[in-house]
């Protein structure tokens, strides 16, 4: 079952990367994940851990919060 805070994740994720011109793979290797991590992430499939939380942030050159605001808090 997708969780709808995974989706939302996700849906940001895309919306970041795409507004950079980056693709799947681009991001996967900022991050440290697969592209399949990565799409998979991007359609709410599967699950984060923080510190993966952390990974997105310093990519997209941003705070944890900011990437977290509007889905739990």
């Amino acid at each position: 079952m997708i969780e709808p805070c995974h989706r939302l994740f996700g849906a940001k994720v895309e919306q970041l990367r795409v507004a950079l011109g980056w693709t799947q793979q681009d991001l996967a290797k900022k991050v440290g994940l697969s592209r399949g991590s990565i799409a998979n992430i991007e359609t709410g499939r599967q699950r984060l851990l923080l510190h993966d939380v952390d990974k997105f942030a310093k990519a997209f050159g941003a705070e944890p919060k900011a990437l977290l605001r509007g889905i739990w808090f």
